[in-house]
């Protein structure tokens, strides 16, 4: 089973992948190991936004970082 594939679509509750693939942007990793889908489902979602190149949390997303983390 693909676990990147196990989102939930409920608003404001991430799955692990989702909270993972966030932390990893958050912390501006080289390796990141999720594909576009993921970063189209955070973009979709508000949690983060394309920027000079890469892809940055955005406001909302860091509150659910952390909430997440509370």
């Amino acid at each position: 089973m693909d676990t990147q594939h196990l989102q939930i679509d409920v608003p404001g509750i991430m799955s692990d992948p989702e909270w993972i693939a966030l932390e990893s942007l958050d912390e501006q990793t080289e390796h990141f190991i999720f594909d576009d889908f993921m970063l189209i489902s955070l973009k979709e979602r508000g949690l983060v936004e394309p920027q000079d190149g890469r892809w940055r949390v955005t406001a909302h997303g860091q509150r659910a970082l952390t909430e997440r983390a509370a």
